[in-house]
């Protein structure tokens, strides 16, 4: 019982945590404008995804930077502007 407990609080702080990572992204439409480190989660067929940053001056060419680093088979997709 006590191991179950301790098990739940772990995957809740661990919950608590990733909640708290996840806001530091500024992910509203204004910031796919600004300059700064964009994050993306990057989709990839027959490989493993990821998540990973690139700096540009919007959103868009962080993008198109990232996607010519990554392969022709994964895609980065837009999380939000670091903070």
């Amino acid at each position: 019982m006590k191991k179950t407990i301790g098990f739940v609080g772990l995957v809740a702080g661990a919950a608590f945590m990733l909640a708290g990572a996840a806001s530091a992204l500024d992910s509203s439409f204004g910031a796919q404008s600004k300059a700064g480190t964009h994050q993306f989660y990057v989709w990839c067929t027959g490989g493993a995804d990821s998540v990973k940053t690139a700096d540009g001056s919007n959103a868009q060419e962080a993008q198109a930077a990232l996607a010519g680093s990554v392969g022709g088979n994964c895609w980065p997709v837009w999380q939000g502007l670091a903070g």
